[in-house]
């Protein structure tokens, strides 16, 4: 399965029901030739009658009790595991039809929206040549109720995969119940039944944990992701409540009048903002060049080496440095071209810093500052100083006079302008990857091209990424893409490089399949060539 819907709801899919039954059924065999020992045992205290044979006898009969209770303990797991297999199958079934429709309706749903849009223009062009416009509005209706009823078939097989996972984590506590009944029965204590039952078990140890792994622990995580993202939600309701509080005081303080000060204020603040980035352009202040290309001196290659980035937890240190090399003076922008033994460029890394410089009023001091922030937030498509910068030390780099391919990459405000640039379209063919961590960057998921591979790591309690703001459609909240894929970490600090860095790690230690190309391999003669530049705004 490929579909967002199949990616999402991957743990209802994991198990591998008919596997499972057979070493269960392995399992139950097992517990029967024990059941065949334990009574040859017994037969053989039975027919003890010499005196030679006393010395034996208690050990056999303890033997044999010993058996029966192992006996109890592997038909009595493997009774609980073929039980959880039979039942996960058709609940399996169930899943994997809900997501055939579901597939169905969202690529018909995507159609129609397209379909919509062709006819809305229609529509524009009829009215404008005074023609008749009944039956494009008679067609458009109905491709609307159409497009609506589609969407909702798609929120319907997510309701019915939500059941299917609740019916699997139900199942998983009934199996796990009677495993322990059956492991705890006749033992001791707990701790000498958990010593007696493991050591031994050999196939049963591998395939319980297994089985353990892969519905167990996915289902700890996807309660982990889904906490998150309600926190998130919640941080959201947070900030309208604050909103809100904050329009209400104004509106007890100083009425209507005081509301319009207000609103009047705020646009024309934004709109000199805006006015601003439009007639000012970025200024240079430094480009400069580095490599690790491998020299001979084991050393100096070792300690070039050492700086090169091999995964994402890489790329946040090397994004820290950058805010911290440029800080609110100035702001780096790193472009790194990955050359291959032979020197040949075979892709490109743009990374991009975060907000730096708090002053809202900055004319001369870093362009990553809380004027970009709110042009990304509510002008998306509004070029900023930073984003001319970013094109300049591209070009300065090279990265037009090549056809390799892009990852761009950055967190915070850094990752909001990866997302804006990722879909513009003079780079749109030749992005590969998109790598960002607390960023708001969901509003370009209905534009972006749908062979980039986008990944993201969101802290639950960060605000940062729920600050999307203007320009996020109802079809960006839709994840059927299965390269874009978020993880939702919920700890702490809230909004902090290294802990994004320590996430992404966690998560993914090794990059995703396809982001190699975007790394230097260590041993394959690969290296960085980054070219480093530094800006300042322009007034």
């Amino acid at each position: 399965m490929t579909s967002g819907l199949a990616v999402e709801f991957e743990d209802v899919f994991e198990g591998r029901p008919a596997e499972l039954e057979s070493r269960a059924r392995r399992l139950q065999s097992t517990a029967e030739a024990i059941s065949r020992a334990a009574d040859a045992l017994r037969d053989l205290v039975d027919d003890q009658r010499s005196r030679a044979t006393e010395a034996v006898e208690e050990s056999a009969a303890e033997a044999s009790a010993g058996l029966r209770r192992a006996r109890r303990r592997y038909g009595g797991t493997a009774t609980a595991l073929t039980t959880y297999a039979v039942e996960l199958a058709p609940i399996q079934q169930t899943a994997r039809a809900a997501v055939e429709d579901a597939d169905f309706h969202q690529a018909r749903s995507l159609r129609m929206q397209d379909d919509l849009d062709d006819l809305r223009g229609d529509i524009t062009l009829a009215e404008a040549e005074g023609g008749s416009t009944d039956a494009l509005y008679e067609e458009l209706w109905s491709k609307s109720d159409g497009a609506a009823y589609s969407a909702g078939q798609v929120e319907e097989a997510r309701r019915t995969l939500n059941r299917a996972r609740q019916e699997i984590w139900d199942a998983a506590d009934r199996a796990i119940d009677a495993i322990e009944t059956a492991i705890e029965h006749g033992a001791d204590s707990w701790g000498d039944n958990w010593d007696q039952f493991w050591e031994g078990v050999g196939d049963f140890f591998e395939m319980v944990g297994e089985w353990a792994s892969q519905v167990l622990s996915v289902v700890v995580a996807v309660l982990q992701e889904l906490l998150s993202a309600l926190v998130s939600a919640l941080v959201v309701a947070l900030l309208l409540v604050v909103g809100l509080l904050v329009v209400g005081l104004v509106f007890v303080l100083f009425g209507v009048v005081g509301l319009l000060v207000l609103a009047a204020a705020l646009a024309i603040a934004l709109l000199a903002i805006a006015i601003g980035e439009l007639l000012a352009g970025p200024q240079q202040r430094r480009g400069d060049t580095t490599r690790t290309a491998p020299t001979g001196d084991a050393e100096a290659d070792a300690l070039a080496d050492g700086g090169e980035a091999r995964d994402y937890q890489d790329l946040m240190e090397q994004l820290a440095d950058q805010d911290r090399d440029g800080n609110e003076a100035a702001t780096q922008i790193k472009v790194v071209a990955i050359r291959n033994a032979a020197g040949e460029i075979i892709s490109w890394r743009v990374q991009l810093p975060s907000t730096q410089n708090w002053n809202p009023l900055n004319t001369d001091g870093a362009l990553n500052d809380a004027r970009t922030d709110v042009m990304l937030a509510l002008f998306p498509g509004v070029p900023t100083q930073y984003e001319q910068a970013v094109w300049d030390a591209m070009t300065e780099a090279g990265v037009f006079e090549s056809d390799a391919p892009i990852m761009f990459t950055g967190w915070s405000l850094g990752g909001m302008m990866a997302g804006e640039l990722a879909t513009n379209p003079r780079v749109s063919d030749r992005v590969g990857s998109v790598f960002t961590a607390g960023s708001a960057i969901d509003k370009h998921y209905g534009d972006m091209p749908p062979d980039v591979r986008v990944t993201q790591i969101n802290n639950g309690i960060d605000p940062v990424h729920t600050l999307e703001l203007l320009g996020l459609d109802p079809i960006d909240y839709v994840r059927f893409d299965t390269d874009w894929q978020t993880y939702r970490p919920l700890t702490w600090p809230l909004h902090d490089a290294v802990m994004y860095g320590a996430e992404a790690e966690r998560y993914l230690p090794e990059p995703r399949p396809g982001d190699e190309i975007f790394f230097a391999q260590e041993g394959s003669g690969s290296y960085e060539e980054a070219y480093i530049a530094e800006y300042t705004r322009g007034s």
